[in-house]
């Protein structure tokens, strides 16, 4: 087990406790200067201390991980098992990180630290980033970079011709799906109907702060380049937050995390429950090749089983 200062701990718990999960550049270069620690072994320190605040009901397995981006800030995610339902939902803490790091923003990642060795699942889903290979990965056991943590691997130029990687900002046409009024919304409780013909009846609970946030993730951060189903999720809670999820796909298929997770991780990260969800609006196309709605309900039915879901279906205009 990695030794922790008192003074990484400080920060760690401010990050957590302030900052959504978040160390900023300055902060970290000031911890540096204080501990006379290298980055390795401070991104070691840190990743075992924010292991604490994992939650693996299932497995009581912690893991921490820490993400350095590019512009010095640092992303924290821990892993996180959903209670009742299959352990392929799990969200992993090196992905964790990454959402962390896509929510505010950031554009590449240059090192990735866990408190234990990143498993195939994570690695396959690093892989993803620009530059996979010559990623930093740092465990406690030592330091490589990716590729020689996955030799002869699999990855996005495999699949398809795919221009933007993981983490790379979208460069969409201006304009959100929803906008063009092409979408049909259901939820349980409610005839199926256009958008515009919901809107209009506030008693069905189709809000426009939750539509329009997701259809902006939607557009903006979904990464669905082997599907082409990008899809988007805005949850309330029950104190009125609102947090947003995307998907996030995976040239191995199976490491992909679906919008869902994605607003777990989110959800985690600003220190909320999930049975605290009182409200979801989905937001997908008609004719995906993936859809996430029934993965969506068989979490809400062990977590969160008196939310309401809304599926907003749209076409692709």
């Amino acid at each position: 087990m990695q030794h922790v200062t008192h003074d990484v701990a400080d920060v760690v718990a401010r990050a957590v406790e302030h900052d959504n999960f978040r160390i900023r550049g300055y902060d970290f270069t000031a911890l540096l200067e204080r501990t006379r620690l290298t980055t390795e072994n401070a991104l070691r320190q840190i990743a075992e201390c924010v292991k604490a605040h994992a939650r693996p009901p299932t497995s009581g397995f912690y893991v921490g991980a820490v993400a350095l981006g590019a512009s010095g800030t640092l992303y924290l995610g821990v892993n996180v098992e959903i209670p009742g339902v299959p352990l392929n939902h799990s969200i992993h803490a090196e992905q964790f990180a990454l959402v962390t790091a896509m929510a505010h923003d950031e554009t590449k990642v240059v090192m990735m630290a866990a408190s234990a060795a990143p498993c195939g699942h994570c690695r396959q889903f690093m892989n993803e980033l620009r530059d996979a290979k010559s990623l930093i990965c740092v465990m406690p056991s030592g330091i490589w970079p990716l590729a020689d943590l996955l030799p002869h691997s699999f990855g996005p130029s495999d699949l398809a011709n795919v221009d933007r990687l993981l983490l790379e900002p979208q460069n969409p046409n201006g304009r959100a799906p929803l906008l063009e009024m092409s979408a049909i919304v259901r939820s349980d409780g409610m005839p199926e109907m256009s958008f515009k013909e919901a809107s209009a009846y506030p008693h069905y609970g189709v809000s426009h702060s939750l539509v329009t946030k997701a259809s902006r993730v939607l557009v903006e951060t979904a990464y669905a380049p082997y599907s082409k189903s990008p899809a988007g999720i805005c949850v309330r809670t029950s104190c009125g937050s609102e947090f947003t999820g995307w998907s996030l796909e995976s040239a191995a298929y199976n490491p992909s995390m679906s919008p869902f997770q994605c607003v777990t991780a989110r959800l985690v990260a600003c220190g909320k429950l999930l049975e605290d969800i009182t409200l979801v609006v989905l937001i997908e196309l008609s004719n995906a090749a993936v859809k996430y709605e029934s993965t969506v309900l068989l979490a809400l039915a062990q977590v969160a089983p008196n939310a309401r879901l809304i599926v907003v279906n749209y076409h692709d205009v």
